[in-house]
């Protein structure tokens, strides 16, 4: 018998097992989730030969609901389209998928507002009720980008384990990277925003950044090869504004 920790609950199974005979235990499908053994991500291709043994620290995620509206147009559709990393959409509205009373109704917004790309969080797999249902059952990942974000992250190390979570999981390179400095203001810590952006950068990341309005931090991130910068602006003590820039090649 082995005793692991999935997403911090003890778990006991008769004998050791393979990754992919972990998941199949759980009754969980493997093309929608990101497996994490000993902070260190299983790829997909690994699951039949990577073993999993007493002890083992496991983590299992998958793509939640998160994030807010991040940018407003005026209709379904624009004259003049949002390219973001060499691709073109045809809406220049990007939704959050938070908030909603259920994933049916998420789906139903996303259809109503015409968003081509939605923010989404990376959260732990129930493993005690794996017919819950996910994200990805309600919005096709074909039709709609993906756009995993790292908000409620403090440090560069948080972030850049949820986004490579995030990218085993449904194998997108478009990221939105958000590392906060503050809870409060939600103002970033463009220290860790820096080191984090520049190593998503050199595994193949295409990052829009969350960042201040310094204009050097700004210029940094653009020459690093940042996609696009999301800027934050205080308006009052209750609101605030967030207004994306894409960056020119």
């Amino acid at each position: 018998m082995i005793t692991v920790s999935i997403n911090g609950e003890n778990r006991s199974f008769d004998a050791p097992l393979t990754a992919r005979g972990l998941l199949d235990a759980l009754s969980l499908d493997p093309r929608k989730v990101a497996l994490e053994r000993n902070r260190e991500i299983v790829p997909k291709s690994m699951f039949d030969d990577t073993q999993i043994v007493d002890g083992d620290q496991l983590e299992i995620v998958h793509f939640v609901g998160g994030g807010q509206q991040s940018a407003v147009s005026e209709g379904y559709r624009v004259t003049d389209p949002l390219q973001i990393a060499g691709k073109t959409y045809g809406s220049r509205l990007i939704v959050g998928t938070g908030k909603y009373r259920d994933f049916e109704q998420t789906a139903e917004a996303v259809a109503a507002s015409g968003a081509e790309i939605v923010t989404v969080a990376v959260r732990r797999v129930n493993v005690s009720d794996p017919d819950q249902p996910m994200l990805t059952d309600y919005l096709d990942p074909k039709s709609i980008t993906y756009l995993p974000n790292t908000a409620g992250c403090f440090t560069a190390d948080d972030a850049l384990r949820t986004l490579r979570l995030a990218r085993e999981a449904g194998g997108w390179d478009l990221v939105k990277l958000e590392v906060l400095g503050d809870k409060a203001t939600l103002y970033p810590d463009m220290r860790e925003t820096l080191k984090a952006a520049e190593v998503l950068i050199s595994e193949g990341f295409k990052v829009m950044v969350y960042t201040s309005d310094d204009p050097l931090f700004a210029r940094e991130l653009n020459d690093m090869g940042c996609v696009a910068s999301c800027l934050w602006g205080l308006l009052s003590d209750r609101d605030w504004v967030f207004k994306i820039r894409s960056i020119s090649a």
